[in-house]
């Protein structure tokens, strides 16, 4: 692990392209060539998506959302609190462009992937804190995105049942609680628990709005990103907050879908527009990336570690 904090450092970002900087990445090649963590996530069917250290988040919601999750750090209420953002790959239940990509996989894959790399995480973070409650945020609809994967994830109860089992075998359901902003879900077996809060956080005030582009500021999403964790901290302060978000680029790139450990960002520059988070250099946030890199050097779990 001692590379990581070299890792990216040295990414320089492409020039703006003629598109919406959501549908295209400009990462990719540094991962490629650089990639630290090199595993796989696999789905019964035996579909494969690659799971990386990503460097560039783009600078869309994502990339303001990390930034967000960068801020918490400095708030007394998030003291210890470990956060990281995961770019997930599209499927063809994304939107009607997804859906004509031979190189993306069906839904189910997808969630079933997506349940090992959360389970990944879980595993680590739940061995390392006692009673653990970990937050899984993700999003709502946006522009060429009308069924986001993340929001699908959260929802599907059978697929946070999998992810928690896969940390942790012994682990059952032992009950679901709705709040006003958020589920909790419960798990408990052999002496240990497990708490999952989900929520998803919207784009804009209605869905039609959200593919229209009609979005709210980032001022609106950091203040409906606190609201959503309020009722949770009244219930315990989470050891872990940990964002989703599609990477929607990849419906363009006809590669393996990967998932993307998100390393650094600058935070939101939509469409000429300088958000409350936007930086001229990337911020380094290396806590999630740790832990993945934990799970390598275990070298066992729900993902498959390729050689470097």
């Amino acid at each position: 692990m001692d590379d990581l904090d070299a890792y990216g450092r040295d990414y320089v970002p492409q020039a703006p392209a003629a598109v919406a900087d959501h549908g295209i990445r400009s990462g990719d090649r540094y991962v490629a060539q650089h990639d630290l963590l090199r595993a796989v996530a696999t789905a019964a069917s035996g579909a494969e998506a690659d799971v990386q250290l990503g460097v560039d988040p783009g600078t869309f919601y994502c990339a303001d959302q990390l930034a967000n999750l960068i801020a918490l750090a400095g708030e007394p209420a998030f003291t210890g609190v470990l956060t990281g953002f995961i770019h997930v790959p599209p499927d063809r239940a994304t939107g009607p462009v997804a859906a004509a990509a031979a190189h993306l996989h069906p839904r189910g894959d997808g969630l079933q992937q997506c349940a090992r790399v959360v389970a990944a995480a879980l595993r680590e973070l739940s061995e390392e804190t006692s009673e653990p409650t970990i937050v899984l945020t993700a999003f709502g609809p946006f522009a060429g995105v009308a069924d986001n994967p993340t929001a699908a994830f959260v929802a599907d109860l059978a697929s946070l049942d999998a992810a928690a089992q896969l940390a942790a075998p012994e682990l059952a359901l032992a009950g679901r609680e709705r709040l006003a902003t958020a589920t909790l879900h419960r798990y408990a077996g052999a002496s240990r628990t497990l708490t999952l809060a989900t929520t998803v956080l919207p784009l804009a005030a209605t869905a039609a709005d959200a593919l229209a582009g009609r979005y709210f500021d980032t001022d609106a999403t950091a203040a409906n990103f606190h609201r959503a964790l309020a009722p949770v901290l009244a219930v315990r302060r989470p050891a872990a907050i940990i964002s989703l978000g599609v990477d929607s680029g990849q419906v363009l790139r006809p590669a393996r879908p990967a998932f993307r450990v998100e390393t650094q960002t600058r935070g939101f520059h939509h469409d000429g527009r300088r958000g409350r988070t936007a930086s001229d250099d990337y911020r380094r946030h290396l806590e999630l990336a740790r832990v993945f890199l934990q799970a390598r050097a275990r070298g066992d779990g729900p993902l498959r570690f390729l050689r470097r």
